[in-house]
């Protein structure tokens, strides 16, 4: 097998050299006919021995050539340095009995091959400057030939009937020239003088061959068979130039959208792009990528001496050669250009999410250093199908319940498109309802068109749409190779060898093992174990999965110091939660948006509805019985307190769903704009309810203290009674609960909650419950005390205002957090009673999450991954 040296040097970084030398390999070892090596950035110095360490019989330079001068090379510090025509003769004149071809593939390269073919028997250098891709094409045409068995000669022909195929199915205004350019040159030549098929010139010992092709490239009797081969890589560079631009430019276009900030919203954005940070990148991708190389082509270069590919699409794992196999034949593929949707494709494991996470690190770092730009906010599509709202309305939830963004944040960020969008888990929206996400999302798209979305779906689930994203092109992740499965077993070390002996000798386990997601859970659960052991441990291919997800949970259970949670009790926790979180349509777990749906069955409900009856008829009634008792005596204020007690105890134990409060500030903004409402609202609750209560309070009244005639005509007195004093009261008690919930319409969040923790939403309603009722107490008991001590007199006025204050104190609390803090309780306190949950929640889930079957996001919680999720919700709870 002839052995061809790839050489690459570009010190000006002008050239794209890394991805040509890359797909460039990729075709070479399609062929199967090579021996490939490489010498990437190199320095002048460094020629003699990579041609000595290679003993190559083709040699190829991809670079810039400088005319007479000699070729681009760099020296020990990464600058350019010519490598004269004289020197290079006399190099190859030293390997004159190796090497038989040597492939210059640098503009203006002609003059040294005239001097090197003086002792190398083929030299093909470029006559003039020439476009990257004809270039590329060239050498893909070449290096067919020779794998087919041609002559360089053919090979020759092949390579520029390989640019014409191109040139005549391509525009090549907009195209890159490859040439050297001086200072006060101009950068890029108006016309090439000849057509881009004739600048290749190809030399042959003592005889120089015409610069025109002889044949090949002016007949048009092409082989059929290479030119379907031609363009069947023409629209696989295509589509991988697309795929690069894409992901490379991804974020780009949002920098049109560019707003001056004012200091207080700087400061909110950066607290956003430090949750998003703090949550994906700190809280998921970097624990997921631990102990886990991410495989890429094995080019063997010093990072200095090439481009920073960090920030580009070879940061992922992804081939995109195999990708376009994937995709040539979908409709996905037809759909690519039409639209600013990222898609990123893969199965189950293959990475998609990390993919995305990458991409939300590369912007998020941009933001960091510019935070007036448009900022990356990572969501995932499956809470969209619980309420199926409008993606305006959802982002607006999203933001407020993952990220404590309020709505008067949030909706201006939207609208005014300030967001990128990275939505993981198409794939995860009920199937009934995919359909009309992405009829929502396109919705989206038209209204704001420079909001830039990258999606992820399962490729199957996205295939299998009738609705279409509009994209800009699409990634399929695909499964890792065998040899880079190996490569990876290597690196771990002998722990793994068992494993490692298995999979050669089973086909079925190795395939299974080419999904980065199992290979990593397979490095962490048989590490230590014997093939023989392996062997009897995985008879059936049926239990293999089953029998990964089990080990790999057993091998986390068993890491760290001793667990005070037996492995029966976590199993069953994380068993009931997977399945809450599967009906629930949710990836991220948050304890406080536990709801009373969480039960198992109608008579659980009923229960819990019962408990929060009682309690808030106890508490509401006790506490508002001895209030008022103060004033009429604690029989009858007792018995106010029962009554109002259960009224209450209903209402809320019929609501259906708990409601934590956001953290709340007051703004006389807000107030001025909702007063009016509130005010009249309040009024008329007081009109209202207040002849109602009135009634009940003259009937009981009369009935107390009238008892014998009371029964005959107590009722009717103590209705007209307490007619005259609840509209009495209720005009009063009206304006001063308008007056208090109109100020109270102020309250709001204009900020985002800079520190998350587990439990957040119920931590900040209880805070609310204590700081809005001690408030409201206050202002309630000073405008009761101000009324009584006008009326009556300042001996009763500071009374009135401590009855006034306490109810308002209840009233505020109950209002403002209360009741959502008890509800938790009670909610938590029967599923811990059932043996669903622990009781600490919060420190059992960190406890899953330091042993990797979790993850936590801030202040919430995911599962590992999705496959492991979807692992515990079909383990049997008990």
């Amino acid at each position: 097998m002839p052995k061809l040296l790839i050489l690459s040097s570009n010190p000006r970084r002008d050239l794209d050299l890394e991805r040509e030398v890359s797909d460039l390999v990729t075709v070479v070892q399609r062929l199967g006919k090579f021996e490939i090596g490489f010498g990437l950035g190199v320095r002048s110095q460094e020629l003699p021995g990579l041609l000595a360490e290679h003993s190559p019989q083709v040699v190829h330079f991809c670079g810039h050539g400088a005319g007479e001068q000699g070729l681009v090379f760099q020296d020990e510090n990464g600058r350019e340095q010519f490598v004269s025509t004289a020197i290079l003769a006399r190099l190859f004149k030293t390997f004159a009995d190796e090497i038989n071809c040597v492939v210059l593939n640098a503009c203006d390269s002609d003059r040294q091959a005239e001097a090197i073919v003086a002792h190398i028997n083929y030299v093909v250098g470029i006559s003039q400057p020439i476009l990257d891709k004809a270039a590329y094409y060239f050498a893909t045409g070449f290096y067919q030939g020779l794998a087919t068995g041609k002559s360089i000669e053919q090979s020759y022909e092949l390579g520029c009937i390989a640019v014409q195929i191109w040139v005549e199915t391509n525009s090549s205004s907009a195209q890159k020239y490859r040439k050297l350019e001086y200072l006060g040159e101009v950068s890029q030549p108006a016309q090439p003088q000849i057509q881009e098929y004739l600048k290749p010139v190809l030399l042959r010992k003592r005889d120089r061959i015409a610069t025109s092709p002889v044949g090949g490239a002016t007949s048009p009797n092409r082989p059929q068979q290479f030119t379907e081969f031609v363009h069947a890589e023409v629209d696989r560079k295509e589509y991988k130039d697309q795929a690069r631009a894409a992901y490379d430019s991804f974020g780009q276009f949002s920098t049109e959208n560019v707003v001056d900030l004012k200091k207080s919203e700087y400061a909110q954005r950066k607290i956003l792009v430090n949750k998003v940070k703090e949550f994906w990148i700190e809280g998921f991708l970097k624990p997921s990528l631990q102990g886990v190389d991410v495989i890429r082509l094995d080019l063997a270069a010093r990072p200095e001496a090439i481009a920073d590919l960090s920030q580009r699409i070879e940061a992922l794992s992804v081939e995109l050669d195999n990708s376009y196999e994937e995709l040539r034949d979908t409709q996905i593929y037809q759909e690519m250009g039409q639209g600013r949707t990222l898609l990123i494709l893969g199965d189950p494991g293959a990475g998609k999410t990390i993919a995305l996470l990458q991409l939300a690190q590369r912007l998020i770092e941009r933001s960091e250093q510019n935070l007036s730009l448009p900022m990356p906010i990572v969501f995932n599509l499956s809470s969209w199908a619980r309420d199926r709202k409008s993606i305006v309305d959802w982002l607006i939830d999203e933001l407020r319940e993952k990220y404590q963004v309020p709505k008067s944040l949030s909706e201006p960020w939207i609208t005014q498109q300030q967001l990128i969008l990275l939505l993981d888990g198409l794939d995860e929206v009920n199937e009934e309802y995919r359909n009309d996400c992405v009829r929502a999302l396109n919705q989206f798209i038209g209204l704001f068109p420079k909001t830039e979305i990258a999606v992820c779906s399962r490729v199957k689930d996205y295939e299998a749409l009738t609705e279409r994203l509009q994209i800009s092109s699409a990634l399929c992740l695909q499964p890792v190779s065998p040899k880079q499965v190996y490569q990876f077993l290597d690196s771990v070390g002998g722990a793994l060898t068992g494993l490692k002996t298995l999979l050669k000798s089973d086909a079925e386990l190795e395939q299974f093992a080419q999904t980065p997601l199992i290979l990593n859970l397979m490095s962490a659960a048989y590490q230590g174990w014997s093939a023989e052991r392996l062997v009897q441990e995985l008879r059936s291919t049926a239990d293999r999965t089953q029998h990964l997800f089990d080990t790999y949970i057993d091998r986390r259970l068993e890491r760290g110091a001793a667990s005070e949670y037996p492995k029966p009790r976590v199993l069953r926790w994380l068993s009931w939660l997977a399945n809450q979180m599967v009906q629930e349509k949710r990836t991220i777990f948050l304890i406080e948006k536990m709801q009373p749906t969480w039960l198992q069955n109608r008579g659980e409900e009923k229960a819990y509805r019962m408990r929060v009856f009682i309690v808030f008829g106890l508490i509401f009634g006790l506490l508002y019985g001895v209030i008022v008792g103060l004033l009429v005596g604690l029989i009858v204020g007792l018995i106010y307190g029962l009554i109002f007690g259960l009224i209450f105890g209903l209402s809320v134990g019929l609501a259906n769903r708990i409601e934590p409060l956001e953290q709340l500030s007051w703004s006389w903004q807000r107030a001025k704009a909702k007063f009016i409402r509130e005010f009249f609202t309040g009024v008329g609750y007081g009109l209202l309810y207040g002849p109602i209560f009135g009634l009940i309070f003259g009937l009981i009244a009369v009935l107390l203290y009238r008892p014998i005639d009371g029964l005959l005509f107590g009722p009717i007195d103590g209705l007209l009674y307490g007619l005259d004093s609840g509209l009495s009261a209720g005009l009063i008690g009206g304006l001063i609960g308008g007056l208090i919930f109109g100020l109270g319409s102020g309250l709001g969040s204009s900020e985002i909650i800079h520190r998350t923790v587990p439990n957040q939403g119920i931590r900040t309603s209880l805070r609310n419950c204590l700081a809005f009722g001690l408030i409201g107490g206050l202002i309630g008991g000073l405008i009761f005390g101000l009324i009584g001590g006008l009326s009556v007199g300042l001996s009763v006025g500071w009374y009135s205002g401590l009855i006034g204050g306490l109810i308002f104190v209840l009233l505020f609390g109950l209002k403002y957090g209360g009741v959502a803090c008890i509800q938790h309780f009670i909610l938590r306190q029967m599923l811990y009673q059932k043996g669903r949950i622990p009781w600490n929640y919060a420190k059992f889930l960190d406890f899953a999450s330091d042993r990797l079957l979790m993850k936590k996001i801030g202040g919430g919680y995911v599962f590992f991954h999705r496959m492991l999720l979807e692992h515990f919700a079909r383990m049997n709870p008990n």
